[in-house]
């Protein structure tokens, strides 16, 4: 743990809820033991009415000033942003193939698989004198020939 002034504000960004919470250092404790020395840091959160608690219980990321942190949130936003950015991104190429995008560009009515056998199943139930026409939207009609223009 680094060393902090007593009087120092700290900027905590929480890992265990969502947010982030200034606390201003309030005491230093140094404790000697025959295992060593241990400091301890009391913090005060800067909302009204609450206890001091150890800085060692608080589940955070520590900044020294507030530029600090909100950088460190911006990266973590930016992250967080990408990161869902290319899983729709992932959905998109799975679902919606390139093709399929550029054929509806192209084309507006949406071709299926089965039209093209029913063409076929249509075209062999044609009726004698008549033919297939392609209209300006694409629609497809049997219009008769009149026997002139045989």
């Amino acid at each position: 743990m680094s060393a902090y002034e007593v009087g120092a504000v700290l900027w905590i960004i929480h890992t265990d809820r969502p947010g982030l919470m200034a606390y201003q250092v309030i005491e230093e404790i140094t404790k000697k033991t025959l295992e060593g020395e241990q400091i301890q840091y009391l913090v005060q959160a800067a909302v009204q009415n609450t206890k001091p608690v150890k800085l060692e219980a608080i589940k955070g990321e520590i900044f020294q000033n507030s530029e600090e942190a909100k950088q460190k949130m911006i990266e973590n936003a930016t992250k967080a942003i990408d990161g869902m950015v290319g899983r729709i991104q992932n959905q998109v190429d799975n679902f919606f193939s390139v093709e399929k995008l550029e054929e509806k560009s192209t084309n507006p009515k949406p071709v299926r698989k089965t039209r093209a056998r029913k063409k076929k199943a249509t075209a062999q139930k044609l009726k004698p004198g008549y033919q297939w026409v392609t209209m300006e939207d694409g629609t497809k009609a049997q219009i008769k020939i009149p026997e002139e223009m045989k």
